[in-house]
């Protein structure tokens, strides 16, 4: 048996292995039966036993197989395996949530919410799926909560945590006001005997998490030097002082854009007051503005296959609709339904919600902003790199981490297509640039408050400052960034880092350099780190 079949074997068995233990992705990922019935452990021997697990699977594939005999795909699988172990060991022994953050439900809770949204199948096979998971979250529950027996938790995060437990009955009760009438009334009557029998359990677990705050933590920063050590792990290419710097920069250079295209649109007002004046110029109504929204994405769509500037499948199709009524609250602006890895055909959702207040339509769909997120959300950004590397590795899919690549990609898509000619005018630069000082600002807020240099309410004023948000708004952005150190930052680096590769490989391709291979390369490998992408299209270009 040759290395490439010897090492097909092992990842198969390893991710046989994982869904066994993670029912909850193998539905993210679109595998539904038999786990969209089954629930993971809750406990902290779970979270050891899949880092373990990782291990011995990467220490199998040093010991039996021959990287040097494998083909390109598989060595890039390879070291995705490698670098998953290593970030796994600093998440498990130094980052350390699972034991910190008390939020039984970011883990699952996105499970449930897909059963949901996605059409995958019968409503009623999606309910019954449901309930058997429903019927199984008290013993998840209890087990969770054995996780905190002996630490001391982020009081931040438990805040956090029992707002979201609060919110979950919530949706549990969305299920059944939106399926009733389109489900039979037997299923009916076993789903509301399901949620009601949820509600005592999850008064003990709000009561635990009240009971949490006498024993907290006020530190959550990781500190310089495992921030440090986290961006090392992964490969960005500079240190996090370096990362910090650039973000200052950014934020400089990018607000005296500002001011000059401000100045160029309506000499003599301020940014705020050409702001107001380019939401202005709206669709009057939301249907209208649904409708301008579906012609963006279509235009973008064609323009790509027109000017050849990246592989479109013709199966993979993006539905615009109206952010179903059960699931508005949940949804306060639009969200991206991305097809599951397994999807056939690849088909997403981009949902819109209708605002409470007409009189704000303009503030999120607006002319320049639909033009501006269809290429960002939809062609060439997140839809097509996602249902394009959807059909890479699952190894990428589930192990490779690529945020800066994911995040990067669809920013620098809208610079792109402003160069190519499809975004133009000063307003849309406007649009463009304010968005990037939103991103430049995380950088610094996310580099800072990791490293334990900036307090919490000194990142809700800087973002209050440099982006006119609210403070509500602000302090969600911030509670989030707490939570995921190296994540806000990878937006706007990943797009200088893909920027950078593109100037790279212009100059060694010369006359040979085409878009639309620099570009299927990334939407081919859109899960992995830069470094990796880097290293991929180095070698084509050997």
């Amino acid at each position: 048996m040759n290395s490439d079949v010897m090492f097909d074997e092992l990842k198969k068995e390893l991710f046989d292995k994982f869904f066994q233990r993670n029912p909850h992705l193998a539905t993210i990922i679109g595998i539904h039966d038999p786990y969209d019935c089954l629930l993971p452990k809750g406990d902290t021997a779970k979270v050891l036993e899949d880092f373990e697990t990782l291990k011995q699977y990467a220490n199998r594939m040093k010991e039996t197989i021959s990287y040097d005999e494998l083909n390109s795909a598989n060595r890039v699988d390879w070291e995705v395996l490698e670098a998953a172990v290593e970030m796994t060991r600093f998440e498990v022994n130094e980052q350390r949530q699972h034991e910190l953050n008390p939020d039984a439900f970011s883990i699952v809770g996105a499970a449930f919410a897909l059963m949901l949204t996605n059409d995958y199948a019968p409503l009623e096979k999606r309910i019954e799926a449901m309930i058997s998971r429903m019927e199984k979250l008290p013993q998840y529950m209890k087990e969770f909560r054995s996780r905190f027996e002996n630490t001391k938790p982020v009081k931040l995060w438990t805040e956090v945590a029992l707002e979201s437990a609060q919110q979950l009955p919530g949706l549990f009760m969305f299920v059944m006001q939106a399926s009733k009438g389109k489900i039979s009334d037997a299923l009916h009557s076993k789903l509301e005997k399901a949620v009601t029998a949820l509600m005592d359990p999850f008064q003990e677990h709000l009561a635990w998490l009240q009971s949490l705050k006498a024993r907290t933590t006020d530190d959550w920063a990781l500190g310089r030097e495992k921030f440090e050590k986290l961006v090392n792990l992964r490969r960005l290419g500079m240190s996090s002082e370096e990362i910090l710097q650039l973000g200052y920069k950014y934020l400089s250079d990018l607000k005296a854009e500002r001011t000059k295209i401000a100045a160029e649109i309506s000499p003599g007002r301020s940014v705020d007051e050409v702001m107001e004046a380019v939401e202005a110029k709206s669709p009057k109504t939301f249907e209208e503005a649904l409708d301008a929204t579906r012609r963006a994405m279509e235009d973008a769509k064609r323009f790509i296959i027109e000017k050849d500037l990246a592989t479109v499948y013709e199966d993979d199709r993006l539905i615009v609709e109206e952010t179903p009524a059960f699931i508005a609250p949940l949804i306060p602006f639009a969200a991206l339904s991305m097809p599951s890895r397994f999807d056939k055909p690849m088909i997403g959702v981009y949902m819109v919600t209708r605002p409470k207040d007409a009189a704000n339509l303009g503030k999120h769909l607006n002319f320049a902003s639909i033009r501006n997120t269809a290429v960002h959300e939809a062609f060439p950004g997140h839809f097509l790199q996602g249902s394009v590397s959807n059909r890479s590795s699952l190894v990428h899919y589930l192990l490779a981490g690529g945020l800066e690549t994911v995040e990067g990609w669809a920013h620098y898509c809208e610079q792109m297509m402003l160069e190519r000619g499809f975004l133009s005018g000063l307003e849309a630069r406007l649009i463009q640039v304010n968005y990037a000082i939103f991103r430049a600002v995380r950088i610094i807020v996310d580099v800072k408050l990791s490293r334990g240099e900036m307090r919490f309410e000194e990142a809700v004023d800087m973002l209050m400052k440099e982006t006119a948000m609210p403070h509500e708004a602000a302090t969600a952005e911030v509670r989030r960034y707490t939570q995921s150190p190296g994540y806000p930052l990878s937006y706007l680096l990943g797009k200088h880092l893909i920027l950078q590769l593109r100037e790279e490989i212009k100059r060694k391709m010369g006359a040979e350099f085409t878009d639309k291979f620099f570009h299927d390369t990334i939407t081919a490998n859109g899960y992995l780190p830069a470094a990796m992408v880097k290293n991929i299209i180095e070698l084509k270009t050997a």
